[in-house]
């Protein structure tokens, strides 16, 4: 078990969200809650998960990326995940949520 860090950057209409540590059970109701707080008080067009530092994702986790991806959908913004190991993107393909959700390979991209 990790523990997780989560750290906020805004450029440019974007807010980075930078993650470190295992999006699991354990972590994922303050995940949830800790990005949706900050969502309240920012502005920005494209919400974008830089997961390069996530080396574990399980159900919860999963559950919890769905449940925000519909909060900002729902405020006609963009989610977008970046960096995500391969062990992490093969879960999303596994589940195919690698077709709800848009993954980019670098921040760079989005």
């Amino acid at each position: 078990m990790n523990d997780m860090k989560i750290n906020f950057t805004q450029e440019e209409g974007k807010l980075i969200v930078s993650v470190s540590g295992d999006i699991d059970a354990y972590h994922s109701g303050d995940f949830k809650k800790t990005i949706r707080e900050k969502l309240k008080s920012v502005d920005a067009d494209m919400v974008v998960l830089d997961m390069s530092n996530v080396a574990y994702i399980d159900s919860a986790g999963l559950g919890s990326l769905v449940a925000l991806l519909k909060d900002v959908r729902t405020k006609g913004k963009e989610f977008v995940l970046a960096s995500l190991k391969p062990n992490v993107k093969r879960i999303f393909e596994m589940t195919r949520l690698d077709r709800v959700f848009k993954i980019v390979d670098t921040l760079g991209e989005v």
